[in-house]
């Protein structure tokens, strides 16, 4: 039987290599937008040919959420800091919190930063200063959640 640390690195590689795949898709090629209309569709006055930013969230700060099995974890970003609340329900405890971003143009990684980790015991919930340079928020493709050693997964942006 798989033991679920491995289980959970296998199956992270195929979702970073589809986030990716997705991040490289600049359209269908034809010049026309994809709307129909001749290339007169929606465009992006930065210039930078890359994944359509997140619509509801801005471009200098986030809020990204990782959520499994009795664990959640929320990112607060302004900039390149801000904070990363653990909230450890899983019944063991937790070897201290780590990160990494993926740059959504071309797949790049930045470690991130986290002020003073220590473990999470079970039951108990923690905060952390955290912060990253090198990748503005607008320019994140996913971020990676470690414990110890162990990849988690990734976190999805929720604002």
């Amino acid at each position: 039987m798989p033991r679920p640390m491995v289980t959970i690195r296998r199956s992270v590689a195929p979702v970073v290599a589809l986030v990716l795949l997705l991040a490289a898709c600049t359209g269908d090629g034809d010049g026309d937008g994809g709307d129909g209309t001749g290339g007169s569709g929606p465009t992006r006055s930065t210039g930078v040919v890359g994944p359509t930013p997140v619509l509801s969230g801005s471009a200098s700060s986030g809020t990204f959420e990782y959520v499994n099995t009795g664990l959640r974890v929320v990112m607060e970003i302004e900039g390149t800091a801000g904070t990363m609340e653990v909230d450890n329900r899983t019944g063991r405890a937790l070897p201290r919190p780590a990160f990494y971003i993926l740059g959504a143009t071309d797949g790049h990684r930045v470690d991130g930063q986290v002020a003073d980790a220590v473990p999470v015991p079970p039951g108990e919930r923690a905060t952390f200063d955290i912060s990253f340079e090198g990748i503005e928020v607008g320019d994140i493709g996913a971020i990676a959640l470690l414990f110890g050693q162990d990849n988690y997964g990734l976190f999805v942006r929720t604002v």
